[in-house]
């Protein structure tokens, strides 16, 4: 446990200084962003689904569910996953250096796994038992609500925004009906995986 600390612990300070030395340029990109993340039906889902996840712990036999990991990852899967995943779509378009896949990926894990790690070592002492578990099924919720805050509409259709070059500039076309089959889709998955990995009690 101490070695895989060590790893993620230093994989986040790389992530980080890459931010740093391309903050500059980094910087009207994300003041684009927060615009994009801020339309009106996204954060309609993202504050039932902040709280619902932040207090639903207490209905479960989950020791390590509590107000603190609840809230915290949720905030930071809302304002990560979409870029997070626009990340990967450009590197693997060659839009974007590839040193970027390592921001994605540094994004994913300490907002859907290590911050519940270290926050959980800090309030405990120790590792929970749950900490694999939560590292294998975490990133795929979280990799699902970067698609979900992802999708746009594109005539009469469903897309997904980071396929744009203007991404992530808010799209024009503010359309939410064809996106309604999709959304529903995703969030009943990632509710599904709640209900199926964790025993409630109500």
């Amino acid at each position: 446990m101490i070695v895989y600390t060590v790893c993620w612990v230093s994989f986040c300070f790389l992530a980080l200084a890459i931010l740093f030395k391309d903050r500059q340029q980094l910087f009207s990109e994300w003041q684009n962003y927060l615009r994009f993340l801020c339309a009106p039906w996204k954060l309609a889902i993202f504050v039932p689904a902040f709280l619902f996840i932040t207090f639903a712990g207490r209905f479960t036999d989950d020791e390590t569910w509590d107000i603190t990991t609840g809230g915290v990852m949720s905030i930071l899967t809302f304002l990560s996953a979409p870029w997070a995943l626009g990340l990967v779509y450009q590197v693997l378009k060659r839009k974007r250096a590839k040193r970027y896949l390592l921001v994605a990926i540094a994004l994913c894990l300490f907002s859907s796994s290590w911050f519940y790690d270290a926050y959980l070592y800090l309030r405990d002492g120790h590792y929970g038992a749950r900490w694999l578990g939560n590292l294998m099924l975490s990133p795929i919720m979280y990799v699902s609500a970067g698609l979900l805050w992802n999708l746009e509409a594109k005539n009469v259709f469903a897309s997904f925004s980071f396929f744009r070059p203007d991404w992530p500039m808010p799209p024009l076309d503010k359309s939410i009906r064809p996106l309604i089959p999709i959304a529903i889709v995703l969030m009943l998955f990632v509710g599904s995986m709640l209900m199926s990995y964790v025993r409630w009690h109500f």
